[in-house]
Parts: C-alpha cells; sequence; structure tokens
C-alpha cells in the first residue's frame, strides 16, 4: 500500500511523526470506493471481540461508544495542516481565528462587508462574516446564556429558560450553576417530548411567558436522534417574540439522513434573535482540539466576541478546522460509514427485538426493556462505555454512539449476551 512505502522510504521506526508525515497525502486512499465499503460492510463473519478493539484514540481493550466521538478520525487534511503549523507556535498567530471565520463564512455562503483595514494591523483585522469562533461550542452556549438567557439591567438579575425534556441540557445547566454562584432568579423550563421524543414545539410556544429570555432547540437532538424541519423550525420563530433569543445547536447536523435537508442557517441570518451553534468535536473528529462557532446577526456575534476568547483559539486548531472544512470527501466517508455501522446496528436490534429511534445523528437511542443505568454499568463492566439516563421518560433507554463496524459488532455480542440473560 502507499502507506506501507511512504513509510518504509524514511527508514525510521513507524513512530507518530512518521505516521503524520506519511499521512499528509493519502487524503484520496482514506475514500473507499462503494465496491470496497459494501465489502467492509459485509465481512462480519468473524467479528473481534472487546479485547481485540484498538479503536483511534482510545485504549486498546475498550469500545468507546459513549460520548458521540468520530471513531474514523479527523480529515488527513487536518492532520497535515497540525503537522505543517506544529513548527510555528513559537509564535503569535493573532489571525488565525480570523481566518477560521472567513472560511466558515465562506463554506456556509455567507454575506460579508467589507472591513476598513489600519495598515500595520492587518492580522487584526476582522473576517467581514457573521461568525463567531471559540475554543468548543460548550463555551459559546455559556456565553449565550449569561449574554441573553439572563437579564442583568436590574438589581435582581432573571430569567427564564426553555429547553426539551429529553434534550441536551447544557444550556439549562448552565443557567442553574449560574443561579447557584451568582444569586439570579433563573427559572428554568424543561418541556416533556411528543410521544415521538421530538421536540414537541407547540408545547414549548405555551410554555412562553412575559419572563422567558431564551429558548433551546437542538436540531437533531441529542439524545433522542430527532429532527424538525425547516419548515416547522420557522414557523416557531415567526411566531416567537423577537425580544426572546433562539439558540439553535446543529452540533450534529452532517449527520442528517434527509436528501437536500435545509439547515437554520437561514434563519440566523434573517432573523435578529436568532443563533446557530456547530462544533469541529463530532462530523469532523476534533474533540479534543476544542473548536466550535456561532452565526447570527453581525452585532449579536460582535457582543459575543467582545466577550469571548477568541485569541484561546491555537493556531494549530484553527489551521486544522479550515482544512476540514475543505475535505468534503472526508465528511461524505465519514458519513457513509456512519450510516452502515448504523444501519447494521439496526438489523441486529430487530434480532434482539429491542425497538429503537430512528436517528439522524451519531448515535442511536435503545430501548432495553430494563432500566437503562443498570444495564450500561453492566456493559461498562465488560469495557463497553455508552450513555444512560437517569430521567423518567428514557428510564429504559441507553445511547449508543455508532463505532466502527469493528466497535459495533463487539458490542453486539455483548450486548446480546446481557439481554438473552
Amino acid at each position: 500500500m502507499k502507506l506501507e512505502k511512504e513509510v518504509a522510504k524514511t527508514k525510521e521506526p513507524f513512530t507518530r511523526r512518521s505516521f503524520i508525515a506519511a499521512t499528509a497525502g493519502i487524503g484520496s486512499l482514506s475514500l473507499s470506493s462503494q465496491l470496497s465499503l459494501a465489502e467492509t460492510i459485509t465481512s462480519n463473519k468473524n467479528p473481534l471481540s472487546v479485547d481485540q478493539l484498538h479503536g483511534w484514540g482510545e485504549a486498546p481493550g475498550i469500545a468507546g461508544i459513549g460520548y458521540n466521538e468520530n471513531p474514523f478520525g479527523p480529515s488527513p487534511r487536518a492532520l497535515r495542516a497540525i503537522n505543517e503549523a506544529v513548527m510555528d507556535v513559537n509564535r503569535y498567530d493573532f489571525g488565525a481565528f480570523t481566518k477560521l471565520e472567513k472560511a466558515i463564512g465562506e463554506h456556509l455562503s455567507l454575506a460579508s462587508v467589507k472591513v476598513d483595514v489600519v495598515p500595520g494591523r492587518e492580522a487584526f483585522a476582522a473576517s467581514g462574516y457573521p461568525v463567531y469562533v471559540e475554543g468548543g461550542s460548550g463555551f459559546i452556549l455559556n456565553q449565550i446564556v449569561m449574554n441573553y438567557g439572563i437579564k442583568w439591567n436590574t438589581s435582581n438579575p432573571t430569567g427564564e429558560i426553555i429547553e426539551v425534556d429529553p434534550g441536551y441540557g447544557g444550556v439549562s445547566r448552565a443557567a442553574l450553576s449560574f443561579r447557584e454562584l451568582m444569586g439570579t432568579e433563573v427559572t428554568v423550563k424543561r418541556v416533556p417530548a411528543t410521544s415521538a421524543l421530538k421536540h414537541d414545539l407547540d408545547a414549548m410556544f405555551k410554555a412562553i411567558t412575559s419572563k422567558t429570555t431564551l429558548i433551546v432547540i437542538t436540531n437533531p437532538n441529542n439524545p433522542t436522534g430527532t429532527i424538525l424541519s425547516y419548515d416547522e423550525i420557522k414557523r416557531f420563530v415567526d411566531a416567537v417574540p423577537k425580544n426572546i433569543m433562539i439558540l439553535i445547536d446543529e452540533a450534529y447536523i452532517h449527520f442528517v439522513r434527509e436528501e437536500n435537508y435545509q439547515t437554520a442557517v437561514k434563519l440566523s441570518q434573517e432573523y435578529k434573535n436568532v443563533i446557530v451553534t456547530r462544533t469541529f468535536s463530532k462530523m469532523y473528529g476534533m474533540a479534543g482540539l476544542r473548536v466550535g462557532y456561532a452565526v447570527g446577526d453581525p452585532s449579536i456575534m460582535s457582543e459575543l466576541r467582545a466577550l469571548g476568547n477568541s485569541l484561546g483559539v491555537g493556531s494549530i486548531n484553527c489551521y486544522a478546522a479550515i482544512a476540514a472544512l475543505e475535505d468534503n470527501a472526508y465528511v461524505r466517508h465519514v458519513k457513509r460509514l456512519t450510516n452502515a455501522s448504523k444501519d447494521y446496528f439496526y438489523e441486529e436490534l430487530e434480532k434482539l427485538g429491542l425497538s429503537y429511534i430512528p436517528s439522524h445523528s451519531s448515535f442511536v437511542m435503545v430501548n432495553v426493556n430494563q432500566n437503562g443505568q443498570r444495564l450500561g454499568r453492566k456493559l461498562l463492566a465488560k469495557n463497553i462505555k455508552v450513555r444512560a439516563y437517569g430521567s423518567d421518560v428514557i428510564e429504559n433507554y441507553v445511547r449508543f454512539s455508532i463505532g466502527t463496524l469493528d466497535e459495533m459488532q463487539a458490542m453486539v455480542g455483548v450486548l446480546s449476551e446481557e439481554i438473552k440473560g
């Protein structure tokens, strides 16, 4: 193989450095043809056991399918960008995050404004795009709570936040933390999902009061994997009072299995009270680099940036993210492999007689017909990491992140033993 030849030419041991050097030019190598992909999918006659696994970035003998990470790793182009940028870390690169904001703006086809550049200060010039980059989308969610979920213009700061249940809950947790730390009068309303475990937008709208400051929509939803259509979200946004901020978290948007699905990015450009957030931790396989971003009205992005920490996003992280954005072929490749593993899992669940929620994300919620947390502990004892919840609504559910086919096959073998007793 080409990779082996590249390593052999170095006449050095197969080290981390030689691996990065060898992978610098193998973007095309990592893209399987449809034929080879089909062969991979059907090669499940001799599945590995859990102790034989050694996934990318995971310790040997562990099936790491609990945190919705990309088991296929980052784009080879991102690895090459890291390799090229690492030699320059002794210098400040003040413009790296601005370059990433520009790359995101162009990637999303956003409108830009002309920026006046002060001679000698080119590296500090704004990108001109309504994009805000930060060290992980979690930081941005906390900022949104601080800036728009809480009213600070009174002696007794107040706020009311509406979020679905079951849902990610990151914003709600942040609000409750701020209430405890700062003594703010913030109310959190967790509105029950529909019977299909989708956002109940009608119920969320009815929950709005004169005190409501922020509404959260996670689309696709985590942990259920369900989605809302663009038209559903638009009707909701049209109806919500414009003094209420609407956060639409699209962390898993790249995994949606609906052809020509329209995201909410357009709404973030048409409505001043809509913010869309995304991350490089999921589809792009860069969870350890911590890069996230928001798009919305330019004034909102400026406010977030003014109170943020954009210069804290390392230049290496920024250049890796730029390279990942450009590698559309790798995104398609990861989505195909994810869907292949997911479809295999669906078939096995049906054989086991377990119901599940069809997912538009990189995980599947499964009704295991018993206490999910108890089963989760049993699987963890056998080195399989999954996620279970204590919520009454999903007490008997377990969330399985989609791993490689080897990981899913190994996990299914153990799951089958536990289910059948």
